[in-house]
């Protein structure tokens, strides 16, 4: 989404809460698979994203926001991280020896950890930054020095190459 757009609409927000359906259809899948990918079982990604929507009906004044998927997702990061810690905090122990329980690492990130290793380190860095990080296709062709037409194809082969395997 255009980022003008996105200021925009995220100004009408406090006016009239239907300026959030736009971003919530371009922004709501993308945002729950950075979570999932990133926090696996550990959060409920779609509570996460529901914390999101809730915060951008509350807030009032914002600077301009160039990046609207990459604040998002840090917004969600932040979400899923105060999820995640509520979640160890109710975790009671009445035996003060005990050792606090280790976060285990989802098998499906593990799986997917597996899978990246069996594609070539640029189409890694390529799936990475777009898909965890949040860059757009043309964003990464100019971090990564390359054409915007190769870094879709490498994607788009990378991504083929994961699906398989997973």
């Amino acid at each position: 989404m255009d980022p003008h757009k996105f200021n925009k609409l995220l100004c009408k927000i406090k006016d009239d809460k239907r300026a959030l359906i736009p971003i919530y259809k371009e922004f709501h899948s993308k945002i729950i698979i950075h979570i999932r990918c990133r926090y696996g079982q550990r959060v409920c990604a779609e509570d996460v994203v529901q914390e999101v929507y809730a915060a951008l009906l509350e807030i009032k004044e914002h600077a301009f926001i160039d990046s609207p998927q990459q604040w998002l997702f840090a917004m969600a990061d932040h979400k899923a991280a105060d999820s995640f810690r509520a979640q160890c905090k109710e975790t009671s122990y009445s035996d003060d020896l005990k050792a606090p329980p280790v976060c285990e690492i989802p098998t499906q990130s593990i799986a997917i950890r597996l899978a990246l290793e069996q594609i070539d380190p640029i189409s890694q860095k390529i799936l990475l930054m777009h898909f965890w990080e949040g860059y757009s296709h043309e964003e990464i062709a100019k971090e990564l020095n390359m054409s915007c037409g190769n870094v879709r194809l490498k994607a788009s082969r990378a991504y083929k190459i994961l699906k398989d395997l997973l």
